[in-house]
């Protein structure tokens, strides 16, 4: 797996794909039949809900109308959460923010950082990570910066340095947003789980390309295990330089080919899910299935009216 592959982030962009084009279906329904949809709801409420028993046609028609709504409901939900959670970091730490050590400045310039690229917080855990959308910063603790030899920083700074030149932050909040709204689809969780762990791979290969040595990287991972003091602020888009089973899987066996496999079973049950909903629309756009000779609203389909004939 190469480092253009990695800065590329494959997950990502098929996560974007599919959502994206989920997106532009289901706005081109609501610009097709929103009308229908907002009338025949307009006639179940007129109707009290009664005899929906009687007309379940009509309610067909607004389980896709409803699916949107959830879909804009949890996926602004988990956007304003996400966007709330990183205004209180920064407000919380940022005036926290102290001026860097010697030893941590003079690495700078090797990753094409600046000074007010970084954010060094005088706490005494063992943190960094990457905070921020359009200019994302480094930031980094006393903890961290004690723990570390000049090596291990440099590697750490490296790893970072990534996640703000691909402005990971904001991959992340996309992502996040995207598998809240289609939680229904497996594969969409599966490719945003990818499409993180992705991330986190192309800023290790990324600190190994420039130290030209995976061994202060491991020993930064090892020294991070022994103590995991880092705090963890799970609704946040942020790049935290922690470490999963799954990151350090594919920093020992970096060769492992990918697996279309596992994928499988969550496209099959998303694709089986897009089938059903497909039908529902299919079915309650059919002018021809519904009797609509004494419905009040005759474009509306599947409306059968004969409880209501006179």
């Amino acid at each position: 797996m190469n480092q253009r592959y990695n800065s590329l982030n494959l997950y990502f962009w098929l996560l974007i794909a599919v959502s994206f084009g989920l997106v532009s279906v289901g706005l081109a329904l609501s610009w097709m039949y929103g009308h229908t949809w907002v009338q025949v709801l307009g006639h179940i409420c007129r109707v009290n809900f009664q005899h929906l028993k009687e007309h379940l046609p009509v309610a067909t028609q607004l389980i896709i109308p409803t699916i949107l709504l959830i879909v804009i409901i949890r996926g602004g939900m988990s956007l304003v959460r996400q966007l709330r959670t990183t205004g209180q970091l920064i407000r919380l730490f940022l005036p926290l923010r102290e001026s860097l050590p010697v030893r941590v400045e003079v690495l700078l310039a090797a990753h094409g950082l600046k000074s007010e690229d970084i954010v060094f917080l005088n706490l005494p855990i063992a943190h960094a990570f990457c905070l921020g959308f359009w200019q994302p910063r480094i930031w980094l603790t006393t903890g961290l910066v004690n723990l570390l030899s000049n090596e291990e920083l440099d590697a750490v700074l490296a790893h970072e340095a990534y996640h703000c030149r691909q402005r990971d932050p904001l991959r992340l909040l996309l992502v996040r947003t995207f598998k809240a709204a289609f939680f229904f689809l497996p594969l969409v969780g599966d490719f945003a789980q990818a499409a993180e762990l992705q991330q986190e791979v192309g800023a290790d290969q990324a600190a190994i390309a420039y130290l030209g040595d995976d061994l202060p990287l491991l020993c930064t991972i090892q020294k991070l295990l022994k103590i995991d003091s880092a705090e963890r602020w799970p609704t946040a888009p942020y790049s935290p330089f922690n470490v999963t089973e799954a990151r350090l899987r594919r920093l020992i066996y970096p060769s492992q080919p990918f697996c279309w496999q596992i994928y499988l079973p969550s496209g099959l049950i998303s694709l089986g899910s897009m089938i059903i909903l497909g039908i529902i629309v299919l079915l309650s756009v059919q002018p021809g299935l519904a009797q609509t000779s004494h419905c009040p609203y005759e474009h509306v389909a599947l409306f059968h009216t004969d409880a209501y004939a006179s």
